[in-house]
C-alpha cells in the first residue's frame, strides 16, 4: 500500500469495526475477559465445548463449528496437546467456580481479547 493504514484509524472507524463483528464472538470474548479479571491472570485455558455451554446459557445459539472457526480463523488459536486445566463458571453472585476439565484446550491471553473488544 502507497498509504499506512494507521493514519485512517479513527474513533468512528473503532466504533463500526466493534459493531460489526459477530455476537458470539463479542460474546465469547466478553466471558474471557470477565474471567481473567475476576482470576487477576493474563491467560486462561479453555475447549470450544466450554465456550458452547457458556453460550447456550447465555441464549445464544451455538454450533460448535462455528465457535472452533472464530477460535482457530479469527483468534488465531491453536490446540494443545491433550492435557487436564481448569475452566472457570461465573455464578449467579459473580463468583468464580472452578471445573477441573481434560482435553485438547486453547490458551486465550487478554491482550487478543482487548484487539476483538478495542
Amino acid at each position: 500500500m502507497w498509504f499506512n493504514p494507521s493514519a485512517l484509524e479513527t474513533p468512528a472507524l473503532q466504533k463500526i469495526k466493534k459493531y460489526n463483528t459477530n455476537k458470539l464472538e463479542m460474546e465469547m470474548a466478553t466471558y474471557c475477559r470477565d474471567v481473567m479479571e475476576g482470576l487477576q491472570k493474563d491467560k486462561m485455558r479453555c475447549c470450544p465445548k466450554d465456550l458452547l455451554e457458556v453460550l447456550r446459557e447465555s441464549g445464544l445459539r451455538a454450533d460448535i463449528t462455528v465457535i472452533r472457526n472464530i477460535l482457530k480463523d479469527n483468534w488465531e488459536l491453536t490446540s494443545e496437546k491433550n492435557g487436564e486445566y481448569n475452566f472457570y463458571h461465573i455464578g449467579t453472585d459473580g463468583e468464580l467456580v472452578p471445573v477441573k476439565r481434560k482435553g485438547r484446550y486453547m490458551e486465550v491471553a487478554i491482550a487478543d481479547l482487548n484487539k476483538i473488544l478495542l
